[in-house]
């Protein structure tokens, strides 16, 4: 009898010490909150100098300034907080970010934002300029013209390139982001201009995704493809087939109107690798150099076409590209994975092989 009393009282001394133990656990839960909270002061972009900015932000003040201004109805905080998040402090920690591509240094330069506050600024930020690409990026209305006085091959209308952009590997379909260069990407369309601004982007395949197949599923072809141009085409590389609006270069050229051919169009896609190599320096977070952006695929196309954004803005503004001590980029090092070369077995039209025959010609005439 004995042994049960003392048996039960065991049972009730454990019990005990095991709703003392949950009671600590409650009580560490608790977060103590002061009665009066400090609030660390936060940085302005108007506090620094001009060059300063452009070192963090890539931007002036004036066009920081435009963007608070345009963006504000996306980004005022709908609380009636005290110190909720201004305008500004969200534009500029967003900027910063695509500047340097790492959140602690974000955070570090905005003063008095954690990196959670810091990711929420970066989506609200991304979402607002998405809303509003068809104001920076657009691509023109085809024109008949002799082409681009800076481009001495005639009639180019735009220059046609990809850019891979490095991500974590995706929880899903992992191996259709991993591509030819062994590492997970997106396979992002890009279409510039003479001068470097971005006219067209499509920002949805993943890295294994060829360019051929990106730009045949993409609007742009089906424009192209209704559209009677007379005299004007796109220039890409042997990633795309020949077509009566794309013009690529020639495999094996055998004639010195060949020659010339190719190295007139080599000449003028050359415009196409500087803008990719300046967005990329520009934009920190885009440059495989810096790491893969933790992000989701969406994302990540975000993060793209917000850059280009900015990009075609600081190219309007003519803004000089200042960066901070020790960042460099050496153009080339990170080239684009896929170049596959052209077969002859490839189904090209008749049309589009005689459009290229009489831009061969005028270089065979200018030879003579």
């Amino acid at each position: 009898m004995s042994e049960a009393v003392l048996l039960l009282r065991r049972v009730r001394e454990r019990s005990s010490e095991g709703a003392t133990g949950a009671r600590r656990k409650r009580s560490r839960r608790r977060r103590f909150y002061p009665e009066h909270r400090v609030y660390r002061a936060r940085s302005s972009f108007l506090d620094l100098s001009e060059e300063q900015v452009l070192r963090r932000y890539r931007l002036d003040k004036a066009a920081i300034a435009g963007l608070c201004s345009e963006l504000g109805s996306d980004l005022e905080s709908l609380t009636g907080r005290s110190h909720a998040l201004p305008v500004a402090v969200k534009v500029t920690s967003a900027l910063t970010f695509l500047a340097s591509g790492s959140f602690q240094t974000a955070t570090r330069d905005t003063t008095g934002i954690s990196q959670s506050a810091m990711s929420n600024c970066l989506a609200q930020f991304l979402e607002a300029l998405q809303r509003r690409a068809a104001r920076y990026i657009t691509f023109p209305v085809p024109v008949p013209t002799a082409g681009h006085a800076e481009s001495r091959f005639p009639g180019v209308l735009g220059l046609l390139g990809s850019m891979h952009v490095a991500l974590r590997a995706p929880s899903e379909n992992e191996l259709a982001y991993r591509n030819a260069r062994n590492y997970h990407s997106m396979n992002m369309q890009v279409v510039c201009d003479s001068h470097g601004t971005i006219i067209n982007v499509v920002a949805k395949y993943p890295g294994s995704c060829p360019n051929a197949a990106v730009l045949e599923n993409s609007a742009l072809a089906r424009l192209l493809d209704g559209a009677r141009l007379d005299g004007l085409w796109l220039l890409g590389d042997r990633s795309y087939p020949l077509k009566t609006w794309l013009m690529t270069p020639i495999l094996f050229p055998c004639s010195p109107g060949e020659e010339k051919y190719n190295a007139m169009h080599q000449e003028a896609l050359s415009v196409l690798k500087q803008t990719c190599t300046l967005l990329k320096m520009r934009f920190r977070c885009l440059d495989k150099s810096s790491g893969s952006l933790q992000y989701t695929p969406q994302k990540v196309c975000q993060i793209f076409l917000a850059c280009c954004i900015l990009h075609n803005i600081a190219l309007s503004r003519r803004m000089p590209l200042d960066l901070a001590e020790g960042e460099e980029l050496v153009e080339g090092s990170d080239a684009d994975p896929e170049l596959p070369v052209q077969t002859p077995f490839v189904q090209i039209s008749s049309e589009a092989r005689a459009v290229r025959a009489r831009i061969v010609q005028r270089f065979r005439e200018s030879l003579t």
